[in-house]
């Protein structure tokens, strides 16, 4: 089944559709990271309260800041289907992880090991299967992304995200519906940069997906004072 990605209300809407393609994988779901809730919002003080705030000794937090609180509220949360463990030896990357069943495959895909895990060839990084395909118009692309703030969020996490944009250019995974002729399509899987034996669980959440502007659709122009 194919479902749309919720999008806010208001204005023009990019429709994203999301499908599994294995049934152990968990749905998409907005991205919200936890901020200490009883703290007082200075973007919603005078300025003057701000200084008084500071001079009460007040220590400032990251959580303070309404851009940092935005952002860890933005993009669609993609997690681990599987249990896993990874390491780096001298001989490789080695993972331990459950086979995709038959039966598991909705979609047909199957991943060149056979697991959860797979490498990019020749490049000694370990991929994660999480077992979502999405498709996006094509005036967009779908950037893949790490957790923002992880180290303040998941400071025992121990692997990053190697994080790329998908665009129409990629045309890897194919779009098998008619009725989204404007459409492409791409499967989240994660590249994992590995900084020690990692171990993931079933649930983990992994990274982001999010839509932005394609590099031709912007400019950026200085503001020439007279």
């Amino acid at each position: 089944m194919t479902e749309q990605v919720p999008a806010e209300d208001g204005g023009d809407k990019v429709i994203i559709y999301w499908e599994r393609e294995y049934s152990t994988a968990f749905p998409p779901e907005r991205l919200k990271l936890d901020f200490n809730p009883h703290r007082p919002m200075l973007n919603n003080m005078t300025l003057d309260e701000q200084r008084a705030l500071a001079a009460s000794g007040y220590k400032v937090l990251p959580d303070d800041c309404g851009p940092v609180r935005t952002v860890g509220s933005y993009g669609w949360l993609i997690r681990c289907p599987a249990d896993i463990k990874l390491r780096r030896t001298a001989e490789g990357v080695k993972w331990q992880s459950p086979p995709i069943e038959p039966e598991e495959r909705l979609l047909g895909y199957k991943s060149f090991s056979g697991t959860y895990v797979d490498l990019i060839l020749n490049s000694g990084y370990p991929k994660l299967c999480c077992g979502i395909r999405f498709y996006y118009p094509k005036h967009v692309g779908l950037m893949m992304k790490d957790i923002p703030n992880h180290f303040y969020h998941y400071p025992e996490r121990t692997y990053a995200i190697w994080e790329g944009i998908k665009t129409q250019e990629y045309k890897r995974t194919p779009n098998q519906y008619d009725w989204l002729p404007d459409y492409e399509a791409f499967t989240a899987n994660f590249l994992l940069q590995l900084h020690k034996p990692t171990t993931i669980k079933r649930g983990d959440p992994i990274g982001l997906v999010l839509p932005v502007m394609l590099p031709k659709q912007f400019s950026l122009e200085e503001i020439k004072r007279p």
